[in-house]
């Protein structure tokens, strides 16, 4: 059963509980009874989990002081029979929690178990999670894995763009124009550099995408190198932009000019054309990004050309 669970921790104190024909395992990190067992723990500091998630890269700059815990099997294997996911906070003098996360019925049919929890890190030495399975006849087997033992999560470094916003849409073009597909009335909805990818083993990359003649769109990715591929095309929105990507990106910097932010250094991340619900009204608006550093500046560009700034930091 796919069970998700979010704990404010440490605000239940509790007794261990526990039975007498229960063969205890001691899960050591890298070891095969790990691999066996085949379940996935991650820790990583609560900041830098919202930054990872963040379409922009953008977080709450400094430590946080708890970490996310997350924690995934499939009751399969060893853990066949899985039925419980607990957590137990100790110190000198024993047990101070003994809660647990997640119960499985085993006589269900689904088999995942997915929980998602926040631990103080002052405190993640002494924690244990616990993967409880089997039951009569065969006896129970319990494995421990110990928290502090699991390694931290770092963000991915940053990659800034080899290749600017105008040199990846004239990769484009031309690719395209190899292909055969005519840009000459098409228009341009989308240049985005992909540089937070939350699959860190994607490759960054410009994603450019051009509404096309009867409802079609096309997609292009412009890697680092230059290299660019055709991906599938979207179709094409219903209310297409008054104003074209460059006079929106020019609109917002003559915009930002006048709130004082210079972003002549920075490089133009993302400027999309995109449709939302504002206030109850279908509002289309350009979305702008620079980057320079760990620094963003995002302005939006409306159709009758005003600018609102989003973020400056």
């Amino acid at each position: 059963m796919r069970i998700a669970v979010v704990l404010g921790f440490l605000l239940l104190v509790g007794s261990a509980a526990g039975g007498s024909d229960v063969s205890r395992y001691q899960v050591e990190r890298g070891s095969q009874l790990e691999k066996e067992l085949g379940y996935e723990v991650s820790v990583q500091d609560k900041h830098d989990e919202w930054q990872s998630d963040s379409r922009d890269g953008i977080g709450i700059e400094g430590p946080a002081p708890e970490y996310v815990v997350k924690f995934h099997a499939t009751a399969g294997g060893k853990l066949k029979d899985l039925f419980e996911l607990d957590l137990a906070l100790t110190d000198a003098n024993g047990t101070l929690l003994h809660v647990p996360l997640a119960i499985r019925s085993r006589y269900n049919k689904e088999n995942q178990v997915d929980v998602r929890f926040l631990i103080k890190k002052d405190v993640i030495n002494r924690a244990v999670l616990t993967i409880r399975c089997g039951g009569p006849p065969q006896g129970e087997a319990s494995y421990a894995i110990r928290l502090g033992e699991v390694p931290v999560i770092s963000l991915p470094k940053k990659s800034m763009p080899k290749k600017s916003f105008t040199e990846a849409v004239a990769i484009a073009e031309q690719f395209l124009r190899g292909q055969k597909i005519d840009l000459s009335n098409g228009v341009l909805l989308r240049a985005e550099f992909r540089n937070y990818l939350r699959d860190e083993r994607e490759t960054p990359r410009w994603d450019i995408t051009w509404a096309l003649a009867g409802d079609k769109g096309v997609d292009v990715w412009v890697w680092q190198d230059g290299s660019a591929k055709l991906t599938r095309g979207r179709s094409s929105p219903r209310i297409l932009p008054k104003k074209s990507l460059t006079e929106a990106v020019t609109i917002a910097e003559e915009f930002l000019r006048g709130q004082k932010i210079d972003v002549s250094k920075h490089m133009l991340l993302r400027a999309e054309f995109t449709i939302n619900f504002i206030n109850d009204r279908e509002t289309p608006f350009w979305d702008i990004a620079w980057g320079l550093d760990h620094q963003r500046v995002i302005a939006s560009v409306l159709q009758d050309g005003s600018a609102k700034l989003i973020r400056a930091r």
